[in-house]
């Protein structure tokens, strides 16, 4: 990308930052809500050992969404810079050529598929009077991958056209049909995992459809036409996802594969424990995946015109925004767990209080480095990015049984292993190279990402005083505290911390102004 004078692009994310912000917080609030009603509804039903095959089956499914999410970024970028270019005929091609992609890697993923979904009891430690409805439960969650792949190219149009409000309300629907169809079935039947795995295979129906129809109203441009599909396309699509996959087996190696390791060292009964507070993690997903890819399509318009000064400035605003925003619920999670734990799980939950902080702890400053991934990837630099991301990887099992068994830190081990290698990553590797990318200084998003940590560490802190002092013994009382110190914080933040270019960003997103 060169750095050619040229205007700032009048996308669409200004325009609709409000809605789809807005959107965010609804889908944010909704998922939230829901976690906290239905790993205590399973729990409850199923038992803390049946529960632990649900997390451990989507441990299992993120590893087949390597391939998925590989082709599923190499899809966006082709076609949201051709798109933004408008180079119709080229987005048509691209188009047609990944949904023929999509499809041929699907009928390719069935191949591994079929034993892992019958060897599923053989290779983990699953409780013998549930191992087919354990292996029904494996393939629920594999068909939901092979889902989100076909899926992709239809869903890449809600971001390419910057249509958060449509992606947002299509998640909820599956989030609300996914837990639904459960909560049916355990009311009518016995519960059971059979039950779960159904409830994943009609949300993933659903979810499909439903981006099969945005594709139409946002797109109308874009058509299916066997005519259009290039084979020339399937190389450099394949190229990008391969690395991008490459990316992304390191991202699950770091993110995923704990759970993994907690069945073979210490059963199902405590993969059932640390599956519940890996929910928590989860949520701190949720909440940057709806909000950073908000800036992708604003920094990826930007790339395509070669406005160098834009992506900059995007990037050090969206890496703040989400080092200080994940601040807030990070903090509450580290400084208010036990009480949490206690309250939503049971008292014999909240001896895991410091398992979960150091399950969450990190998660401010790593999490605020994704929107550095949009521009490594619009620069074309998956390569680089993956084989780092899959090293590092290899190093956390490593060091993940080293600490839980020769160091003897057992479960906290696992944990600690994953905070140690993904916070060397996104702080002194990935956020250095970005910066040299754009020609900055190489400690120019460091203080930022201080500061979340900085940030999460008071909150903390605040909260074990408070804690300390007025122990919380009821749901209102815990609310009444993390909001006091929610309210707290947010008046430092707006007063001291946000820094004046943030500011106008955020004047301009929402005015609809979108020239620099």
């Amino acid at each position: 990308m060169n750095a050619r004078a040229a205007a700032p692009p009048r996308d669409e994310a200004s325009g609709r930052f409000v809605v789809n912000v807005g959107s965010s917080l609804v889908y944010i609030v909704l998922n939230t809500g829901i976690m906290f009603w239905y790993i205590p509804f399973l729990l409850k039903h199923l038992g803390v050992a049946a529960y632990g095959m649900v997390p451990l089956s989507s441990s299992l499914v993120m590893f087949a969404m390597i391939v998925c999410e590989g082709v599923n970024g190499a899809i966006y970028r082709n076609l949201a810079i051709d798109l933004n270019r408008g180079n119709l005929p080229a987005a048509q091609r691209t188009f047609n050529s990944a949904v023929m992609l999509t499809i041929a890697v699907s009928c390719f993923l069935l191949v591994p598929m079929a034993p892992a979904v019958w060897l599923f009891p053989q290779l983990f430690e699953v409780p013998p009077d549930l191992e087919g409805a354990a292996r029904f439960l494996l393939a629920g969650s594999f068909f939901t991958a092979l889902t989100f792949l076909v899926g992709s190219p239809f869903d890449a149009s809600s971001l390419i056209t910057h249509r958060f409000d449509v992606r947002n309300a299509i998640r909820s629907a599956v989030a609300l049909s996914r837990v639904g169809v459960v909560a049916l079935c355990f009311l009518v039947w016995p519960a059971s995992l059979l039950h779960v795995g159904l409830g994943l295979i009609a949300s993933a129906l659903l979810g499909l459809g439903s981006c099969v129809i945005a594709w139409r109203r946002l797109t109308p441009q874009l058509h299916l036409h066997l005519a259009d599909v290039d084979p020339h396309h399937f190389r450099p699509l394949l190229n990008f996802g391969a690395w991008s996959a490459v990316n992304t087996a390191g991202m699950l190696l770091l993110m995923q594969v704990d759970l993994l390791i907690v069945n073979a060292l210490f059963g199902s009964t405590m993969t059932g424990r640390y599956g519940a507070l890996l929910a928590f993690a989860v949520l701190m997903h949720t909440l940057a995946e709806v909000v950073t890819p908000i800036f992708s399509p604003m920094i990826m318009a930007r790339y395509a015109i070669g406005d160098v000064t834009g992506v900059r400035r995007l990037l050090e605003s969206a890496v703040g925004f989400l080092a200080f925003g994940l601040a807030l619920p990070v903090g509450l999670l580290c400084g208010l767990g036990r009480p949490l734990l206690s309250l939503w799980l049971g008292p014999d939950f909240a001896e895991l209080d410091t398992l979960l902080a150091v399950l969450v702890a990190h998660l401010a400053v790593n999490l605020a480095g994704r929107p550095i991934g949009y521009l490594l990837t619009a620069h074309n630099k998956v390569k680089q990015q993956g084989l780092v991301t899959l090293a590092l990887g290899v190093v956390n099992i490593g060091l993940a049984v080293a600490l839980a068994l020769w160091a003897n830190w057992g479960v906290l081990g696992v944990a600690a292993a994953t905070a140690i290698v993904w916070t060397l990553k996104n702080t002194l590797i990935l956020p250095v190279y970005a910066a040299r990318v754009l020609g900055l200084d190489w400690w120019a998003f460091l203080p930022r990402l201080a500061g979340g940590a900085a940030a999460v560490l008071g909150i903390a802190l605040a909260c074990r005083a408070l804690a300390a002092e007025w122990p919380p013994l009821d749901w209102i009382s815990l609310a009444a505290m993390a909001g006091a110190i929610s309210a707290l914080y947010l008046i430092i933040l707006i007063g001291f911390i946000i820094r004046p270019d943030d500011r106008k960003l955020i004047s301009r997103l929402i005015l609809r102004r979108a020239h620099d």
